[in-house]
């Protein structure tokens, strides 16, 4: 059915914010109107839901009706406060693009928002239906085949920044494919995110861009599904880093390796320098944080050195790191009530937190005697500790150093370094 222009110019020439009040008939409160389309189309049968809005800019308390034969809609007794309405139907939304100047512009605006005084009457609230689209696509690896699992969100322009829209996130099939359904007409961004969730995810944009490139906006009409909008995911940008690893005069040094990783242990990896000077080059480097263990083995004993830095945009040169001998760290093992010798450590282990060590790296350790002391060798950079042999239900409880507890029970040492005194107790 369609509106006579003089109704339509009415309902149209009408918001939720300077909608007709009137004084009540009835006790309690009433918002009333119509659900029309853009064309100024009545629409029966439409679901509209009417959600008060809280302090937070929340909605809940959601009631739901439907529009009559004329469009109309009406909730009673409703009492004062903010509400938002929105409307749906089978191929229509009521959403709204949201407008970049606003405060927060990371949903669509659904609908209208109506404020209600007490035992206040609104009528004519006008919820505009538009015909929904969708965006639908592939994710494909850059050799071309198909990316299925992969993160798809869509984005758009404010200003020189992408603010995406948290209701838009879809997860790619086995076949790569992806929709996003219930859209209103506007220019989007999409995005798919080329690593797990769980690693450092960067961001590829329709046609194939890396995240600091613009990307192409996609352009939807109202009602009209754009297909093929496939997203070429970009290589996840590598690096390499190199330098030289340095010892004193006068030693000789073989058998060079160099473990790298960075402190969440996502990823790691080791390499033996062939060059005679200590020349290195680790290539296939991803960006974020590296640190480096160097392990040789000398005429003097074996050798230890770290070093860190940050991979960001480029290649990074000139890494040194020097070694020197290994630290020592001392101390016992103490016990919080009476605890037997059946149930008490045998041995104790340095766990390295700067980086993740390769298999073939040997483990700081140290035997723990009768009385609970230990001499633990071969270490650099920062560590916690783990004991062996502990009784169910025992656990470290704390690190202490002259009196002190150690931060997160860790300790930090340097190459050549000896700290002595430490007291690693234990309790329930």
């Amino acid at each position: 059915m369609r509106l006579t222009s003089a109704v339509v110019a009415a309902l149209l020439s009408v918001t939720a914010a300077d909608a007709q009040v009137v004084s009540p008939a009835v006790d309690g409160g009433r918002i009333a109107g119509h659900v029309i389309t853009l064309s100024a189309d009545i629409v029966t049968d439409a679901t509209v839901t009417l959600g008060r809005i809280n302090d937070q800019g929340m909605t809940w308390q959601t009631v739901v009706t439907k529009t009559d034969a004329s469009g109309a809609f009406g909730f009673e007794q409703l009492p004062e406060g903010r509400y938002r309405l929105w409307a749906s139907k089978p191929g229509y939304t009521s959403r709204q693009f949201p407008d970049p100047n606003a405060a927060s512009v990371r949903t669509f605006d659904p609908g209208p928002i109506v404020d209600l005084a007490r035992d206040a009457q609104v009528q004519d609230v006008q919820v505009v239906l538009r015909r929904a689209a969708s965006i639908a696509g592939r994710v494909i690896r850059p050799d071309g085949s198909a990316a299925p699992d992969v993160q798809v969100q869509i984005a758009f322009r404010s200003g020189s920044e992408r603010e995406p829209l948290l209701e838009t996130r879809t997860t790619s099939r086995r076949d790569g494919r992806y929709e996003i359904n219930g859209l209103p007409p506007g220019e989007y961004l999409v995005g798919a995110l080329n690593a797990p969730a769980a690693q450092a995810a960067e961001t590829t944009w329709y046609p194939g861009v890396a995240d600091p490139e613009p990307g192409s906006a996609v352009t939807v009409l109202e009602g009209v599904n754009a297909e093929g909008i496939d997203i070429w995911l970009t290589p996840s940008r590598r690096f390499s880093v190199s330098g030289q690893v340095s010892w004193p005069v006068g030693v000789t040094v073989e058998r060079l390796t160099i473990d790298y990783g960075d402190p969440a242990g996502i990823s790691s990896g080791v390499w033996y320098p062939d060059d005679p000077g200590g020349l290195f080059t680790l290539a296939g480097i991803a960006p974020g944080a590296l640190t480096l263990l160097a392990r040789g083995d000398s005429d003097q004993g074996p050798l230890l050195g770290i070093a860190s830095t940050e991979v960001t945009g480029d290649s990074v040169d000139d890494v040194r790191i020097v070694v020197d001998r290994p630290a020592v760290i001392a101390g016992r093992v103490v016990y919080e009530g009476n605890v037997p010798a059946s149930s008490q450590a045998t041995s104790i282990v340095a766990v390295q937190k700067l980086l993740k060590l390769s298999v073939t790296s040997p483990v700081p350790e140290s035997a723990v005697d009768a009385n609970g002391t230990f001499e633990i060798r071969g270490a650099i950079g920062e560590y916690d500790f783990a004991l062996d042999g502990l009784a169910s239900g025992l656990r470290i409880t704390s690190v202490i150093r002259n009196g002190r507890p150690l931060p997160m029970n860790r300790i930090a040492i340097a190459a050549g370094e000896t700290i002595r005194g430490i007291e690693i107790v234990v309790g329930r």
